[in-house]
């Protein structure tokens, strides 16, 4: 795998695969046989839980003991043998594509659409002006009420620029104050809990460790991209440790963090500019994340890709040991258009939380994925930490969305902490602000904040249409199984098709 930072395409494969052991394999058996036939195995225990990134790049076989699952490149006619071996014994539970997944932001507008979008806004401005001194609507007639209301030009496009949002009739966009409108919309002014003692993994593009709302503060990090330090050269990452993890009082600006005692731990998986990783730099963070006790692990990343059953073992996984991943819905949808696309991988894995994006009026952001979908969070407009010498910046997008609800399940963590995450992710979705929107737009509703360390009364917030049943099991769908003496949220239908 000598192509590091891979232009994007999200069926692209590494010529690796990952493999998916049996929860009881004897790993140094395994090991042993695979090193009979010639082939260099290394595992992430020897490392202290993450190997190194050239490691992943030159290694025949790379096991990630705490998940039981490996990556393995193309194995010789010997080594071959002995996997279907393996495979035949039900050693080896599962063998698929290495793919890679990236960073995800909503779609940026193309430059001619803003010049346009730009002359439409000043023309809509001078119309409002003409309009207050008593001027007559001829500009806009024969124009449709409900086109204007949206946003639309007579041509169709839509505007959706960062600090210009458009609501509907009758509905009035959150505010921004103290806090963000993100914030302000899941309730942490009104919580008690700050994630105190709750390890939060973030895992994506780095982090500015000079930013100064990161200063003084302990920020465990690791790189597990090859010939990268942790240093943030996209933005993506910071944005989004921002977000979970921010501080309480941002030296500029709003408070924009969550969970803001939260320990952070911050993993690179996602390289360049661009920020895009391969499918293993994902699992050694999340095996990094484990081995070093993360409660939460936040990735605002994927691919359209369908469900990867790598990535179905990893979240039954971290369940079982205490922790929940959580993951950004995609981004690949046109919902003015009436184009809405599956939720990507790996938030399409029935154990892994998946996250939707809302704007300021808790509609679902255009861009947003639908199908398997657990709780909404904000994702339009989002302020948040930014690379130096910027700071700040407000983007959009589901990867926005999922540090909201990282940050709240360590607020969550901390009010219970004797709780298991299936638990936890219960409490979560039995919380959500009732939403009118389909639950396969918005799972549960909108993620909020806990107010107290009581479960047994909690009633959902708002008065709303549900979206949801009022007594969610783990998942928006499907039964609860039993696995490793742990209820963890089983996968549905959808997630196997």
């Amino acid at each position: 795998m000598t192509d590091i930072h891979t232009p994007r395409d999200e069926h692209r494969t590494t010529g690796r695969k990952l493999v998916v052991l049996s929860p009881t394999v004897n790993i140094a058996a395994m090991a042993s046989a695979l090193e009979a036939v010639g082939m260099e195995v290394v595992m992430a225990s020897q490392y202290g839980g993450a190997v190194p990134p050239d490691k992943m790049l030159t290694a025949d076989a790379v096991v990630f003991d705490r998940l039981q699952t490996m990556v393995v490149a193309d194995p010789s006619p010997a080594a071959l043998a002995v996997m279907k071996e393996l495979q035949a014994r039900g050693v080896i539970l599962s063998v698929e594509d290495e793919g890679y997944v990236y960073a995800i932001s909503a779609p940026a507008l193309q430059s001619s659409q803003r010049e346009y979008l730009d002359g439409y806004r000043a023309g809509v401005n001078g119309l409002i002006d003409h309009l207050l001194s008593g001027g007559a609507p001829a500009a806009t007639e024969g124009y449709p009420r409900e086109a204007r209301a949206r946003g639309e030009s007579p041509s169709g496009v839509r505007e959706e620029r960062p600090g210009h949002e458009l609501h509907e009739p009758g509905t009035r966009p959150l505010g921004q104050g103290n806090v963000t409108w993100g914030l302000n919309a899941i309730g942490v002014e009104a919580s008690p809990f700050t994630g105190r003692g709750i390890r939060v993994a973030v895992l994506d593009t780095g982090l500015d460790l000079r930013h100064p709302d990161f200063r003084g503060r302990k920020v465990v990090h690791q790189s597990f991209v090859p010939g990268e330090t942790v240093q943030d050269q996209a933005g993506h990452g910071t944005h989004t440790a921002g977000t979970a993890c921010g501080p309480q009082a941002s030296a500029q600006g709003p408070r924009y963090g969550v969970a803001y005692e939260a320990d952070l731990y911050i993993g690179k998986v996602l390289g360049g500019p661009e920020g895009a990783g391969a499918d293993g730099w994902i699992m050694n963070g999340i095996n990094w994340a484990l081995v070093n006790g993360c409660r939460v692990i936040s990735m605002s990343l994927g691919s359209q890709r369908p469900p990867v059953e790598a990535y179905r073992a990893l979240g039954e996984r971290a369940l079982n040991q205490g922790a929940i991943i959580v993951a950004a819905a995609g981004n690949a949808s046109h919902r003015s258009r009436g184009d809405i696309q599956y939720t990507g991988a790996p938030a399409n894995s029935g154990t892994i939380l998946s996250v939707a994006a809302l704007d300021s009026s808790l509609r679902v952001a255009d861009f947003s994925n639908g199908g398997k979908i657990d709780i909404a969070a904000p994702g339009v407009n989002v302020h948040s930490s930014w690379p130096l010498p910027q700071g700040y910046n407000s983007i959009s997008g589901t990867s926005m969305a999922t540090p909201h609800v990282a940050g709240v399940l360590a607020l969550l963590m901390q009010a219970d902490p004797h709780a298991s995450a299936p638990d936890i992710w219960r409490r979560l979705q039995r919380m959500g602000r009732r939403l009118n929107a389909p639950a396969s737009d918005v799972g549960f509703g909108l993620v909020q904040a806990p107010v107290s360390a009581r479960t047994e009364q909690e009633e959902p917030i708002g008065k709303q249409k549900a979206s949801a049943p009022s007594s969610p099991p783990a998942q928006s769908e499907g039964p609860i199984m039993e696995r490793g003496g742990v209820q963890i949220p089983s996968p549905r239908a959808s997630d196997t098709r």
